[in-house]
Parts: C-alpha cells; structure tokens; sequence
C-alpha cells in the first residue's frame, strides 16, 4: 500500500512538473500577440515587408522558411515547394548578385531572436500555409510554438547562411 501511495505522489509531481514546463515556454506577456494576424503580430508584418531588392527579399523568405521550418515544433517543410520557390526567384541569378542578395538579407535579419521566431511559429499558417504571403504552401502550420524553450540568457538565434542551395 506504501507503495501505491508514493507511485501516486511521484505521478502527480511529474504532471504538476510538466504542465509548469508547458507554461514557460516563452513568457506569458507573448501570448496576447501570438496571433496569425500581421495587425496583431507586429513580427508578421516585419519579416512579411518586401525589402528594397526583390532577390534579398526572397533569399529572405527562405532563409525564414527554412528556419521557421526546423524549429517550431511540429511543422514541417515541404522541399520541393521551396525548392520551386528558389528556382523561380533567385535561379537565374549570378554569383555576384546572390553574394549581394544573401548579404542583405543578413542585414535584414540581424539580431533575430527567440521572441521572433515564437510570433513566426505563431503565425506560419499567414506566411507558408496553404495561401501564404511569402511562400504558399512551404510549411505545414504544426503547433505554433518554437520546439525548445525560451533561454533569457541566450535569446538570440544564429541563422544558416544562405549559400544558394
């Protein structure tokens, strides 16, 4: 009976553990504008804005795709629509103009973070759902949250280089 008790006890610990897990993921003030609406969510209208080139702004595109693809939890990536995205965008371009279009969208996406890609997680059916702003179709929506939790101490995300491919 002793036992049966003390598995009782380790059982509820283990929920009330879990469920405390689940609510820290991110900080709680987040969750008001961790919407799928641009008017709302001021990171889907940032990440969602054309910017001055229209290659950085596609190496962009991926380069978030790609990214928000790996690392909300539950979505995933449909390659060969992002790979028809990339051919039909930034294909034909040289050498020269990728280096200068992968280099502006390292500058357009300095300093992104875990606050960034929470509202990009929230909000991937407005960017790569079925009718997507950016790439329609690239990402399965998943749950709208980021796969691991949030680290004050190290907020910032190191994002891949584009390299063409």
């Amino acid at each position: 009976m002793k036992q049966l008790w003390f598995v009782a006890v380790v059982l509820t610990g283990m929920a009330g553990s879990i469920s405390a897990e689940a609510a820290d993921k991110f900080p709680p003030s987040w969750r008001k504008s961790m919407t799928n609406d641009p008017s709302t969510n001021f990171f889907l209208k940032k990440y969602s804005a054309a910017l001055d080139n229209p290659a950085a702004t596609a190496v962009r595109n991926i380069v978030l795709a790609r990214e928000v693809g790996s690392e909300c939890q539950s979505s995933k990536l449909n390659k060969a629509k992002l790979k028809a995205y990339r051919d039909s965008t930034v294909g034909a371009l040289s050498p020269d103009a990728l280096k200068a279009a992968a280099f502006e969208t390292r500058v357009a996406l300095r300093g992104f973070d875990y606050q960034d890609l929470a509202h990009l997680c929230a909000g991937i059916d407005y960017q790569f759902g079925p009718k997507g702003a950016l790439i329609a179709g690239a990402i399965s929506p998943g749950k709208g949250e980021p796969r691991y939790r949030y680290d004050p101490a190290n907020p910032y995300i190191q994002l891949p280089e584009f390299t063409g491919k």
